[in-house]
């Protein structure tokens, strides 16, 4: 028998063919939560690790994304799947580009699907051929569900909104990070370079009696002098980067984006590791937080209303506890990738559909 044709029992399963840069041997995603019995899973990665902390994609990238798009067609030359699901809108581009070229029409999910900005000219005509046939967006604010369907000329009931997922965060395996850069005991901390306002959050610290501690690519970073008491970090790894949340009494996420969402996966890390959060209100926020319960919102560009804010807090640290708690069951429910799969199990149910299930026993 011809070893990659698939048993009746096989064919009885949803095969999944999971598509992604970051897909390692200990890193096998959504697919690590997919009931075995009801889903057959395979994965597409690449050996060469992919630069993701440029604001733009450089060329380097987009040659290894296509190049993993194209192992992904091989693979589904030889091995028939049931859906693929492919990571973030430029893994989604590739693979679509490459699918629609090779006539593949097997149902496709994009993942992380999060845009940072509104396209233009000669991206968007190509993006909207690119996302022609793809059967589903997964995106993490409801807002952008009308954008993106305008944006890319889809109907809007392809973007399916949940909470934006990923790996189960522990604390206690985060610290350190006061000894290896020299923080101050108590700091506040900000961090992230995609949308962000630190212009404002910058007037908003300065001479208040704390430190902020900000980490972000310097493209991300306002001209001009840094007030006495913020520290900037740049280029750290990312262990280094969630010690930094793990041990700061607050994140403060300043966005100035009103076009896409941004600040998601900076909240998603602090408050999954029991951190309380501050944060601008705009639309990669306002989904995510309660005001008062879970963390605070805050005016865009609003710089009294920052340092208002920041000052009630800190200097309530009954508040502060009983944030950081709702903010750490909040995420406990909501924001890992075992709750990302079960999104995945209702969509797989509705985009490919097998037979009943008495013929799995």
């Amino acid at each position: 028998m011809n070893q990659d044709q698939d048993t009746p029992a096989e064919r009885a399963k949803v095969r999944v063919l999971f598509v992604a840069w970051f897909l390692r041997p200990d890193r096998k995603w959504l697919g690590e939560f997919l009931p075995p019995e009801r889903f057959e899973c395979s994965y597409v990665g690449l050996e060469e690790r992919v630069d993701s902390t440029q604001k733009r994609t450089p060329g380097k990238k987009w040659l290894q994304l296509m190049q993993l798009a194209l192992k992904a067609r091989l693979h589904l030359a030889r091995h028939p799947q049931d859906l693929i699901v492919t990571a973030f809108p430029q893994g989604g581009f590739t693979q679509g580009l490459v699918n629609l070229l090779s006539f593949a029409r097997t149902p496709h999910v994009v993942w992380y699907f999060n845009c940072g900005h509104e396209y233009h000219g000669a991206r968007k005509w190509l993006s909207r051929i690119a996302y022609r046939y793809v059967d589903r967006f997964i995106v993490y604010t409801k807002q952008e569900r009308t954008a993106y369907a305008r944006t890319f000329a889809v109907p809007e009931s392809r973007f399916h909104f949940t909470y934006l997922t990923g790996v189960p965060l522990e604390a206690e395996k985060f610290r350190g990070a006061r000894e290896r850069f020299g923080l101050a005991p108590r700091y506040i901390a900000s961090l992230g370079s995609s949308g962000r306002d630190y212009a404002t959050l910058f007037k908003a610290v300065e001479g208040l009696p704390i430190q902020l501690v900000v980490v972000a690519h310097p493209h991300g970073l306002p001209s001009g002098p840094v007030p006495e008491n913020v520290k900037v970090i740049t280029s750290i790894p990312q262990q280094d980067y969630l010690s930094i949340i793990a041990e700061a009494e607050l994140v403060a996420i300043p966005v100035n984006n009103r076009e896409t969402a941004s600040g998601q996966m900076t909240l998603i890390q602090a408050m999954s590791l029991g951190v309380p959060v501050a944060a601008t209100r705009c639309i990669g926020t306002e989904d995510y937080i309660r005001h008062g319960e879970n963390g605070w919102f805050v005016p865009m560009g609003d710089v009294e209303e920052w340092r208002r804010t920041l000052r009630s807090v800190l200097e309530d640290p009954e508040a502060l506890r009983r944030t950081a708690d709702h903010a750490l069951r909040f995420a406990q429910e909501r924001f890992t990738d075992r709750a990302g799969a079960q999104v995945l199990i209702e969509l797989a149910e509705e985009l490919c559909p097998v037979a009943p299930q008495e013929a799995l026993a």
